[in-house]
């Protein structure tokens, strides 16, 4: 069990950075589906487009990985 959460857990400030701004983003956006903030069109665009980033950067092939 120590080892998986290990595993998952963040390895460096840029790791841990990206996964409190996931949480973050996805807090936003709890928020305003209940109506707690209202967020501008422009920024609720940045977060979809910020969210998307840091997913694709850490579920991108690697190279030579097939």
């Amino acid at each position: 069990m120590k080892a998986v959460l290990a595993k998952f857990a963040p390895q460096n400030f840029n790791d841990f950075f990206a996964l409190l701004l996931i949480f973050g983003i996805i807090a936003l956006w709890i928020l305003q589906g209940f109506e707690v903030v209202s967020l501008p069109a422009e920024v609720t665009g940045a977060l979809i487009v910020t969210w998307t980033l840091i997913v694709q950067y850490y579920f991108r092939k690697k190279e030579g990985g097939g």
